[in-house]
Parts: C-alpha cells; sequence; structure tokens
C-alpha cells in the first residue's frame, strides 16, 4: 500500500485528511471509496485508512487498522556547519534519510558560511524521502546551535576535520552514532580542542577532501554501516 505522512493523525475511527493530501489522493491517485493507504506521523504510528468518501478537497477515511513502532536501534545523529547554499543541503537530507540517519543539526560554526536557517523546505524533502524509502519514522531536524553549546550538551562522538594530526576510521569509534562535520572552511583550532575535551574524536572519512554536504552523507553511510 502507498505511504503518506500526516504530522498529527487524529485519534478517531473516521477523519478528514487535509486539503492538499486529498488532492493528491483523489485527484492525481484517482483512488475510489472502498481504496486503501497507510498514514504514518513519523514517529512510529502507522494507519491502515480506508477512503469512504473520495472528495478531492474533504476525503474522508476510516482507521481499519493501527501499529505503534518504537526505534530498535540506537540511529545516527549528524551534526553539521550548513552551506550558503541550500539547495545543497536538501540534497543532503534527501540522501541521509534515505540511508537512515535519525536526527540532524545544523551548527553555527566560527567559519560558518549560513547564520539563517529556514527549516520547511528541508522538512518537507525529509517527509519525502521517507516516504521514498519506506521507513517509519521521519527524520529529526534541529534548529541551529551555537557550537560549543552543541557540544556540551551532546559529548561523545566523531568530529570529521581537515588539520593535520592522527584520526580515527569512523568505523573504529567508540560512539559512532554521532558525528560533526564543519564548514567550508572548517572547523578552527578552538572548536577542534573543545570538542575534544568533550569526548569527540578525530576522525577521517576517506582520502579525498569532500565538500560539506558530501561529508555529510559519507559520514552517514559510514557510521550506519560500522
Amino acid at each position: 500500500m502507498r505511504r503518506f505522512f500526516l504530522l498529527q493523525i487524529p485519534d478517531s475511527e473516521t477523519f478528514t485528511l487535509p486539503e492538499e493530501e486529498s488532492k493528491h489522493i483523489i485527484r492525481v491517485l484517482r483512488y475510489e471509496n472502498g481504496d486503501r493507504f497507510l498514514l504514518l506521523d513519523g514517529k512510529g504510528l502507522i494507519v491502515t485508512a480506508e477512503v469512504t468518501d473520495a472528495h478531492p478537497k474533504k476525503c474522508v477515511v476510516k482507521v481499519v487498522s493501527k501499529e505503534v513502532k518504537t526505534r530498535t536501534e540506537q540511529g545516527f545523529h549528524l551534526a553539521i556547519a550548513p552551506t550558503k547554499n541550500l539547495d545543497r543541503m536538501e540534497w543532503m537530507v534527501e540522501k541521509i534519510v534515505e540511508i537512515g540517519a535519525t536526527k540532524l543539526t545544523f551548527l553555527n560554526c566560527e567559519r560558518s558560511e549560513r547564520v539563517q536557517l529556514k527549516l520547511d523546505r528541508l522538512q518537507r524533502v525529509a517527509i519525502s524521502a521517507m516516504k521514498q524509502a519506506q521507513h517509519d519514522f521521519l527524520l529529526e531536524i534541529e534548529e541551529l546551535q551555537n557550537f560549543p553549546e552543541f557540544v556540551a550538551n551532546n559529548p561523545k562522538g566523531g568530529i570529521a576535520h581537515c588539520m593535520e594530526g592522527d584520526k580515527k576510521p569512523v568505523n573504529q569509534l567508540d560512539h559512532p552514532f554521532r558525528i560533526l562535520i564543519g564548514p567550508e572552511g572548517d572547523f578552527s583550532e578552538s572548536e577542534l580542542k573543545l570538542a575534544l575535551k568533550h569526548g569527540y574524536e578525530a576522525v577521517h572519512l576517506g582520502e579525498s577532501r569532500l565538500r560539506t554536504e558530501t561529508a555529510g552523507m559519507v559520514a552517514c553511510v559510514l557510521a550506519i554501516n560500522s
């Protein structure tokens, strides 16, 4: 069955879908009364719904069954300085959702190119990728946070940087569930020292020097498959 996303699924036996979803289901997909599909809230609730009134603007459905899933794995948390071009972040969000990342935080670093961020577009990309990949949980996206506060409140993980020094492969980390990726100009030395002070370990993502959004995707692949 096709999968659709609804942030707040009503706790009732029948309910009306929002206009946007109604148009897509009835006008685009041409669902009729009796057709069924899945509704997900991105937090583990999965509802099998059946169309009872195929109205193109206010489609009414009844609940056939409900299932609540819980995360069994620890997940992967990517914390990254956003690029100046938001399109590159949209591409990255799509890919890390497909790969299986569970949480994304944007970092305001000393050399950051972007200090303001609207998450609406990125949230829509994450929802679309979640449905495409047939995941049950939506990527949690956090607002821009200052680097010092973030590492203090979220200790341990890996920090990928371009400076000289000893670095571990991601799969050798004690805590591969969180990776920090800096801006195009890299983390500063003071930021690196601060992260190490809070339990982070320096990691490398291979021999190539990667763009920020590529580094985020690669870190996700390596951590999830470690």
